[in-house]
């Protein structure tokens, strides 16, 4: 049974949709650590055109998109960064989604590619679209994977986020909200790894991150969809169902995220990922490294 955007399923996505959350040298097939401006750590794999941006979620780091370097960088020039406050990345001075929708934006200027594929996983779909709404130029394409969309009143929601903190504390809230970004088969160790690297980000701008994310959704995702002139691909691997349980999407299935997508951009199309959780392009990371292939390359056609 499809999933529609109706409000139930926006308000039970409130858990998981807010976490889920100067060109520099290169050589071909060889990855390349670079400090941006303001301390960005970023790395450069490959050298065609088009160039694939990678970005990660909330607590999380650039190795996430290790599968999708390492199998796409024959064919396009790869760029994945560690957003500010994360990974080896220095903290912003401003802690929103804007801002680091401006560090994307700086890398993807510093990088100089003449046309970028932003690619971003859970958080990070936020951070692509303010990438783009702030520096469109060179920008052929978004791609989504697993993200989400809170609904509802503003004031009401933003307040839902800084109440769980205040009830739960930062840690744990974060503890419980990764470990429920997995499914039951999903691999332990992964598991653990994912939830302790999180828990290393400073608690402090994990709170700030977290409440502005929400903030984002609740006032600026919908009429930001609506400025998107790119193509986009969503690829989308789970859901949460009337339980408050993340559960893998099925064929026919749509979510508030997808659907939102789909009004908004002209030009989009989404898949399913199956049988995988959160983190689709670990737990699934031929399927969601194809798609993303195959998106780029119809770009390349396309601009040609």
């Amino acid at each position: 049974m499809a999933h529609q955007g109706n409000g139930h399923l926006s308000r039970r996505s409130f858990v998981a949709a807010t976490m889920v959350t100067a060109a520099g040298m290169w050589a071909p097939r060889a990855a390349r650590s670079q400090p941006a401006q303001g301390n960005i750590n970023f790395r450069v794999t490959g050298s065609q055109d088009p160039t694939l941006l990678f970005v990660h979620g909330f607590a999380c780091a650039l190795d996430d998109w290790d599968a999708q370097v390492k199998a796409l960088s024959p064919k396009f020039r790869c760029v994945a960064l560690d957003l500010p406050g994360h990974g080896a990345s220095a903290k912003p001075a401003a802690v929103s989604i804007a801002a680091l929708g401006s560090a994307v934006a700086q890398v993807k200027e510093q990088v100089g590619a003449r046309s970028t594929v932003l690619v971003g996983h859970s958080m990070g779909c936020r951070v692509i679209v303010e990438a783009y709404l702030q520096s469109p130029s060179g920008v052929a394409g978004l791609a989504f994977v697993d993200g989400s969309i809170l609904g509802g009143d503003p004031d009401t929601g933003i307040q839902r986020a800084k109440d769980a903190i205040n009830k739960a504390g930062m840690d744990p809230l974060t503890q419980r909200l990764f470990n429920d970004m997995f499914l039951e088969t999903s691999d332990p160790k992964l598991r653990e790894r994912l939830v302790a690297r999180a828990q290393s980000v400073d608690p402090h701008f994990r709170e700030e991150l977290f409440v502005d994310l929400v903030r984002w959704d609740l006032t600026k995702a919908k009429d930001a969809f609506k400025q998107i002139k790119v193509p986009a691909l969503v690829l989308q691997a789970t859901f949460i169902n009337p339980e408050l349980k993340r559960v893998p999407m099925q064929a026919g299935m749509t979510t508030p995220f997808m659907d939102a997508v789909a009004a908004s951009v002209p030009n989009s199309e989404a898949k399913i990922v199956t049988g995988s959780g959160h983190f689709a392009m670990i737990e699934a990371a031929p399927a969601v490294t194809d798609e993303i292939g195959k998106f780029a390359a119809r770009l390349t056609v396309t601009k040609t």
